[in-house]
């Protein structure tokens, strides 16, 4: 049988299931749903065949995503925004895959075929650009898929809170797994907010609906304590609080706590191709407040190796992140020149992310593509934004790199302000938390911020000439 539909089976029939902003499916219609849709599928296109849909926040998506899956084919979730000559690109990247429309098969009937899954078979296909922009297909196995949503939904309580506010796109890895999928495994609810525009309604149906858990980006919990610093929001049922994504301010701890103050609070840091977590970190964690992601989770390998020989370095020594366990992918589709640079030859995957260990937790500098020399001094965006984070009058800052015609290259901050702030009055601040090169040398304010579709920050945007440059912090 099925791995979805086992899931499905498992939980009690009559429990309402999806919940988008128009309908409700309980697990038993859910079952009768996907089935039919399945034969459907089935009939038209075989078996093993990858078929792309766009993840809207709807019903319609998630009966089309499990009817796919249901009737031996692959689902390509894909941005419901994107435009077509990127569909056709990552129909191209699949071999040719279909667009599937939900509505063609709204009145769909038929006895769904048996289809047993084999671990080691693509459940799904998740396609991530991340900032570069260049889509790369990630193969999605059943034991990865398995492990991934066990060992997410174990360490995040989801069997005792089974209720998920679910407000991130569908088509990226963070909520699709960790949110939708986990609910299905342990036979809990996902309300899908098709949009997420109005903070205070969201706050409302969280209440009304009794929801419990809830996983954001960074500038999800920024969204909402924008409002709630003119229209306090509280939101008590919530018992768990995820953020991923990009690293987390945690200076926003005390308006986070005022706004859900029931809620345990975890950082987790991850990648599309882990499935897609790799560690976390609870808030009464005593390392909390350090700059940490936490310990991996279950089953996974974690170690720091030299960049260039892949050799395994000691605790408090800086190099690339690397990963191996059950929920990493075994290679990007249909690309083996990217697929072989992305594994060491022990078959640890190496990240991306430049970092160190310490007893165990992880700690990230940023992503080695990202860190530049200043004065043969290595600098870390990262570093930089965590101590602009402890101003009082900035509310979130971003660090890129120039080249100074004199001096060469220099860091430069891009900064969303709360108050007016003068440029010696950043300087004197960052004196007590850098060393000279890593101070910025030049200062913008700007008024918002070039993000990805799933909120990441794409770094490479940024700019002095920006159209979102408000002006030289002098």
């Amino acid at each position: 049988m099925n791995t979805l539909e086992l899931w499905l089976r498992r939980a009690d029939s009559d429990a309402p299931a999806v919940i988008d902003d128009s309908e409700t499916l309980s697990y038993g219609e859910l079952l009768q749903r996907t089935g039919a849709l399945a034969a459907v599928l089935h009939a038209r296109f075989g078996r093993d065949v990858y078929l792309m849909i766009r993840a809207e926040k709807t019903l319609a998506f998630v009966i089309a995503l499990i009817a796919i899956s249901r009737s031996g084919n692959i689902p390509v979730p894909v941005d419901p925004d994107a435009p077509d000559r990127l569909i056709s690109s990552i129909g191209a990247r699949c071999g040719g895959a279909t667009l599937l429309d939900p509505d063609e098969f709204a009145d769909s009937a038929g006895e769904h075929p048996e289809i047993d899954t084999d671990d080691a078979a693509t459940a799904l296909v998740l396609f991530t650009s991340g900032t570069s922009g260049t889509p790369k297909g990630v193969p999605v196995n059943w034991q990865n898929l398995e492990h991934s949503v066990a060992t997410v939904s174990a360490y995040l309580r989801y069997g005792q809170h089974p209720s998920a506010a679910i407000v991130l796109p569908l088509h990226y890895s963070y909520a699709l797994l960790t949110q939708l999928y986990c609910m299905l495994y342990v036979g809990g609810l996902a309300r899908l907010f098709g949009t997420f525009r109005n903070p205070i309604k969201f706050a409302r149906a969280v209440e009304s609906q009794v929801l419990e858990t809830f996983c954001g980006v960074p500038t999800t919990y920024k969204a909402l304590a924008a409002i709630h610093r003119m229209s306090p929001l509280s939101m008590p049922s919530m018992r768990v609080l995820c953020s991923a994504g990009a690293a987390m301010d945690r200076t926003m701890m005390a308006q986070i706590s005022e706004m859900f103050p029931n809620a345990a609070f975890f950082d987790n840091y991850g990648m599309t191709e882990a499935t897609p977590r790799i560690s976390y970190i609870r808030s009464d964690d005593p390392r909390f407040a350090e700059p940490t992601c936490g310990r991996a989770i279950d089953g996974l390998e974690v170690r720091v190796v030299e960049p260039t020989t892949h050799r395994p370095l000691p605790d408090g020594e800086q190099g690339l992140v690397a990963i191996r366990g059950p929920n990493v992918f075994d290679g990007y589709l249909n690309d083996p020149e990217n697929t072989a640079a992305a594994f060491t030859d022990d078959g640890f995957l190496l990240s991306g992310d430049s970092g160190w260990l310490d007893g165990g937790y992880i700690y990230l500098a940023g992503r080695a593509d990202e860190i530049f020399n200043v004065g043969g001094e290595k600098v870390a965006p990262l570093e930089i934004e965590r101590a602009l984070a402890e101003h009082p009058a900035i509310a979130a800052s971003a660090v890129s790199k120039t080249e100074d015609a004199n001096r060469g290259t220099q860091a430069v901050a891009y900064l969303e302000l709360l108050d007016d702030v003068r440029r010696e009055e950043l300087v004197d601040f960052l004196r007590d938390w850098l060393p000279p090169a890593k101070i910025p040398a030049y200062f913008y304010q700007v008024s918002s911020w070039p993000l990805t579709p799933n909120g990441k920050l794409q770094r490479s945007r940024l700019a002095p000439d920006g159209d979102n440059v408000v002006g030289e912090v002098k």
